[in-house]
């Protein structure tokens, strides 16, 4: 649990609460209700529970402070000092949810709620809007580089830019920084990197491209993915050199990938921390609305934030602003039967400001899928590779279809898998106890989720997500799934016969058998897609390509913007590597160009 003590609103949780009794016998005030003192109230967070205390005197609210959470670091996490803060400024709770962060924001506006209630405050006057001057303020900024959005790739970027000797201005929509890298994993791809040549793994961009062609079906770009595997090498190096980013990353398993400390919401908080001390200048809540393009040269673009429209000059601009997984006009049909699990300022900005340069886009009609995933109660995806992995490890656990039938190599290749759960209607993970277990320690220990969770889950016994069910026999699970009966104990016998056997008709290696013995669980699991594989074209100096495949001056982008490296399935650590090294390149190239 963290306790930290902020000057922005916290992003309220969920729906149950409680109060502590206030710190204060003074007087209520006539005209406001209040007794002056601090309380204390707990709510729901995404993470678990969302502990904050609320000072107040006859008049107002002088203070918040965030007691404990467990909300993700840099999404939740950091959206609480915005939405403390908001309070404080409008004296109101008719705040505005950070996006993105809803439930942790609905969870701190009930215990902000309970805390007010305490201390005897009129809920309806609190509850007003407060209205002002709605006159947006106009400001001209001039930089060297403007680059918009704060994600992975958009401060790699800036502290590149930075790095070469630029006034940097960095935009970013959300209230934090992190966009899709904060949710990641932080594997990252070191193909040709100083860490991978000294350990002697072998490896090459040669066999990086090889491998991601054959992965991405042929689909790729090759020109896009030649600028990757030949300097993701360098960009890993300048990552983790004390001269350079400085980002601690783990050396301690050689390989083709590793593994950033903290995982994405680390190395983002790192990058930030480092774009800020070299002198950037970060706007947060500060979208990129419009280029600004002068005889066919982009020279800026303009942005709006709640209370200012800004014109920012710039000699070069770096979009970064993600993919468009978040919105559906863009998103292909198909994509939209499966579960959401990406970041909620994936809109495709970058797709409609550049249709003034008539930017060509290519792949735009693929969607990074993956299986293995559960839909959390905020009604989005969750992976589970680090629970899948322990279960099938540790003891039985099979996948079963709405007929309580294996239907594939829980194991195999991701894009197998995904092709036989899209046959399905529905897909249940089946576990023994000691799977079960095994699960639910690799998801915790991943800061997924909470034991706490877990016990809440099962009780709901499948009537709300994500779907966990617990059965003292097979039977029984197959009663409450609503299964054919006999369904799940026939297949748990034809598994543990292939068990004997050492191998199944799927062709996955089997070694424990699932236990004759109950309890046994079922974990419903879904498909999700995230990363869109789609986006802007580039040439090899990060220029962004109009539809006659010309450069159009003064434009770059970096990092899911950019379509074409992937194909139809991105390749494991290449998205967050693609991130770093294609945002460190585009702030080398824009630095070069407008020397």
């Amino acid at each position: 649990m963290k306790k930290a003590k902020l000057l922005s609103l916290c992003l309220a949780g969920a729906m149950l609460f409680s109060g502590c009794a206030p710190k204060s016998d003074a007087p209520v005030d006539d005209k406001t209700g209040m007794t002056a003192g601090t309380y204390e109230a707990t709510a729901k967070g995404f993470g678990g529970d969302l502990k904050i205390s609320v000072t107040v005197d006859a008049d107002k609210i002088t203070a918040i402070d965030v007691l404990e959470n467990s909300e993700t670091e840099a999404i939740g996490g950091a959206a609480l000092p915005t939405l403390v803060q908001e309070v404080l400024d409008s004296q109101s709770i008719a705040i505005d949810t950070v996006s993105g962060a809803t439930v942790t924001s609905n969870g701190f506006i009930e215990a902000l709620k309970d805390a007010l209630t305490q201390a005897g405050a009129d809920l309806d006057k609190m509850s007003q809007a407060v209205t002002g001057n709605t006159e947006k303020e106009t400001v001209e900024l001039t930089t060297d580089i403007l680059v918009i959005g704060a994600g992975g790739a958009g401060l790699t970027a800036s502290l590149s830019a930075l790095q070469e000797g630029n006034k940097v201005v960095l935009l970013e929509k959300m209230s934090f920084a992190g966009g899709a890298s904060s949710m990641a994993g932080a594997g990252t791809t070191a193909t040709g990197s100083k860490w991978q040549i000294e350990s002697g793994y072998e490896d090459s961009p040669e066999m990086l491209k090889a491998d991601m062609l054959a992965n991405g079906h042929n689909y790729n770009d090759e020109a896009t993915l030649d600028i990757f595997v030949n300097t993701v090498g360098a960009a890993f190096d300048w990552l983790v050199d004390p001269e350079g980013a400085n980002v601690e990353y783990d050396n301690s398993e050689p390989g083709r990938t590793y593994s950033g400390v903290g995982r994405g919401a680390g190395v983002v908080k790192t990058l930030l921390q480092r774009v800020e001390d070299a002198g950037g200048d970060v706007y947060l809540n500060t979208a990129g609305t419009e280029l600004i393009i002068e005889n066919g040269k982009v020279v800026g673009a303009k942005a709006e934030s709640k209370d200012k429209i800004y014109t920012i000059n710039a000699k070069a601009v770096i979009l970064a602003t993600g993919g468009f997984g978040a919105n559906d006009e863009l998103v292909p049909a198909e994509y939209q039967e499966f579960v959401y699990a990406g970041a909620a300022g994936a809109t495709g900005d970058a797709i409609e400001m550049t249709k003034a340069v008539d930017a060509d886009l290519i792949n735009m009609e693929f969607v990074n899928v993956q299986p293995n995933s559960i839909v959390m109660p905020s009604g989005l995806g969750q992976y589970c590779n680090p629970g899948v992995g322990g279960a099938y490890a540790t003891s039985g656990a099979f996948l079963v279809n709405e007929n309580g039938v294996r239907f594939a190599n829980e194991q195999g290749k991701a894009y197998d898998l995904i092709q036989a759960m899209k046959q399905n209607k529905t897909n249940y993970l089946i576990l023994d106890q000691a799977s079960f277990d095994a699960f639910n320690k690799g998801m915790i220990g991943s800061a997924i989720y909470t034991e706490e969770n877990v016990k809440e889950w099962l009780e709901n016994n499948g009537s709300s997500n994500p779907v966990m069910v617990k059965g003292e026999t097979l039977e029984d699970l197959a009663k409450t799934l609503n299964l054919p009966e006999g369904s799940l104990t026939a297949a748990a016998e034809k598994y543990n016969a292939d068990v004997a056997a050492g191998t199944d008709e799927f062709g996955r290696k089997l070694t424990v058998e699932i236990s004759n013995d109950g309890p046994y669980y079922a974990v419903q699991m879904w498909l999700r897609y995230y990363a869109t594989l789609g986006g802007l074209h580039i040439n090899d100096q990060m220029q962004v390509l109009n539809t006659k495949q010309e450069a159009v001056d003064g434009l770059f982008a970096a990092g899911e913007v950019v379509g074409g490296l992937e194909g139809d399935i991105y390749y494991g650590g290449s998205l967050f590597g693609w991130a770093m090294t294609s945002g460190r390149n585009a702030g080398v190239s824009a630095s070069s160009m407008i020397k």
